[in-house]
């Protein structure tokens, strides 16, 4: 073999360099054109895969439901004709939000379970819902673990040695804890066989979903430690769920995803909210949305608004150092802002 000479040597490694950098430039336009089409292209029917057919509603158990993000999941499942089950802690407040529920479609379904995240028992829980189930005689095809929240005293963002041990069971229950059991719960009701299924007249399964809330802040947000570290086990509960569901020939059909929200304008979150956030009823429309298309690409975690997923990827673009800044200096200003109103408050 002729060894090349330095010209064609050279000439050789110009022709290599040039043909990574186009393969370097196609992958990225590939991904760039996805993301355009996943953020700005929507279905038409949503979720429909997990619609029985018939005049039969089907329905969707959401909790932390009566405000916020899940309140918005649960408006745009009812507009795209699931019958909904809000579940959370204050009759009053689900009593109202279902109501408001109820308008939106004459054939509108709405059913409402009070239980407490933070204290229901494992036991309780489960005798909840299964009669619930059973007295309801509601085909449920659809989970959404949006529960959470920081219920510490105030002030509440602030270092963790500052916290009441009381202050961490109620963090650790309440976002993890209850979202654990209840998904052992809800699983035998979303796995079982059914009359009809929406992809073949001769499957004896229909599909179901499981959508599990989680946050940004799992990145690790300090002043919210024990709340980011439990949306970290949300986002890993999820995706070690969906792949053993997977697994499972009896399961197959089940399908797990993990929504990481960004910031969002919420009642709940109100003060020093980033530029272009979407409000919590945007922001619970684009979960619907665009989980399908999330499943679709084979994903096991989504976010759905486009600046939430940018910001992610810019992110992780960075040094730890620039990002352990960049995400200090949000949440400082955050706690800054949240911490004024309660000392207005006390």
């Amino acid at each position: 073999m002729t060894p090349l000479d330095p010209q064609n040597r050279t000439a050789l490694w110009l022709y290599i360099l040039a043909a990574v950098g186009m393969i370097t430039i196609l992958v990225f336009l590939l991904r760039f054109i996805d993301f355009i089409r996943f953020h700005f292209v929507s279905a038409s029917q949503p979720l429909a895969s997990y619609k029985l057919i018939g005049s039969k509603p089907t329905f969707a158990l959401v909790t932390g439901a009566s405000a916020g993000i899940g309140y918005g999941i649960a408006q745009a499942l009812v507009n795209h004709g699931f019958g909904v089950i809000l579940l959370g802690h204050r009759e009053e407040e689900l009593k109202e939000s279902a109501a408001k529920l109820a308008l939106l479609r004459e054939d509108a379904q709405v059913r409402t379970i009070v239980m407490d995240a933070c204290t229901v028992t494992p036991t309780d829980m489960k005798t909840a819902v299964e009669t619930f189930v059973k007295s309801e005689q509601i085909c449920i095809t659809i989970l959404v673990n949006n529960v959470g929240s920081n219920p510490i005293r105030h002030p509440p963002f602030r270092e963790l040695a500052t916290y009441y041990s009381e202050d961490i069971d109620a963090v650790i229950n309440t976002n993890s804890r209850f979202m654990a059991h209840l998904t052992s719960v809800m699983l035998p009701i979303l796995s079982r066989p059914n009359e009809g299924d929406t992809h073949s007249p001769d499957s004896t399964r229909r599909r179901s979903l499981i959508l599990n809330i989680g946050s940004g802040g799992m990145i690790g947000s300090p002043w919210l430690v024990v709340y980011s570290a439990t949306k970290a086990f949300n986002w890993s509960f999820s995706i070690s769920l969906a792949r053993e569901l997977a697994a499972e020939e009896s399961t197959r059909h089940v399908d797990s995803l993990c929504v990481v929200p960004g910031d969002v304008l919420s009642q709940g979150n109100s003060v020093w909210v980033t530029k272009w956030s979407p409000d919590s009823e945007r922001f619970g429309r684009l979960v619907v949305e665009k989980a399908d298309g999330a499943l679709a690409r084979g994903w096991r975690e989504v976010r759905p608004f486009w600046l939430h997923d940018l910001q992610y990827y810019l992110l992780h673009a960075i040094s730890e150092s620039r990002r352990a800044r960049a995400v200090t200096d949000v949440l400082r200003r955050k706690k800054d802002a949240f911490n004024a109103i309660h000392r207005k408050e006390k």
